[in-house]
């Protein structure tokens, strides 16, 4: 996911339909998977079986229901997300922004012990996306790292707005899709 392009073989943006419709994050997800790209990703999202679990709690899962996916008699919703979107996961959605909204997560260095990447954000339409922090800087094959998307509504907006936020370190490009829906408010406006 991480290592996908929106760009097609003819080095052109995706298209969706034979009239040639640049396509968005909700007709080709993360976009083409780059075969080479994968064998060196730089930083991956990890995430275990537990924190399925745990998703799928937070989104209303009951015990039962979680039974018929994970086939575990000991499934239970004793740990849950504080909300859906803390999933460490590498697509960041945040359906229902009202005003700020922060979601942390973790990449684990997997590529040159020492190296430093860089956020780069493509911001949805209407929203100001910033890191915590800004770069980061690993000294060993392995480690994790901690960091924080914060979303801040600085416009009206509505329906989702799409962007990106990439990791870069040298050829490397960590990306991650973000897709944002503007919450309206109670008087029909954007607050």
């Amino acid at each position: 996911m991480t290592t996908a392009s929106i760009i097609d073989k003819k080095y052109k943006p995706i298209t969706v339909d034979p009239r040639g419709k640049r396509g968005n994050a909700f007709d080709y997800g993360s976009g083409f998977v780059d075969p080479r790209r994968v064998l060196d990703p730089g930083l991956v999202y990890d995430t275990q079986p537990v924190d399925y679990k745990e998703f799928l709690c937070s989104i209303g899962y009951d015990e039962k229901s979680l039974h018929l996916i994970t086939r575990d008699n000991n499934s239970t919703c004793n740990e849950i997300l504080r909300t859906a979107s803390d999933l460490n996961y590498p697509s960041i959605t945040v359906p229902n922004l009202k005003d700020s909204f922060s979601v942390t997560l973790t990449v684990t260095n997997v590529g040159k012990p020492r190296s430093i990447y860089k956020a780069v954000v493509s911001p949805p339409i209407g929203i100001n996306v910033t890191t915590v922090p800004k770069r980061l800087i690993f000294n060993r094959y392995g480690q994790k790292m901690n960091f924080t998307v914060n979303f801040k509504l600085t416009a009206p907006a509505e329906g989702y707005g799409l962007g990106f936020l990439s990791w870069r370190y040298g050829k490397l490009r960590v990306t991650s899709p973000l897709v944002v829906r503007a919450a309206p408010s109670n008087m029909g406006l954007m607050r």
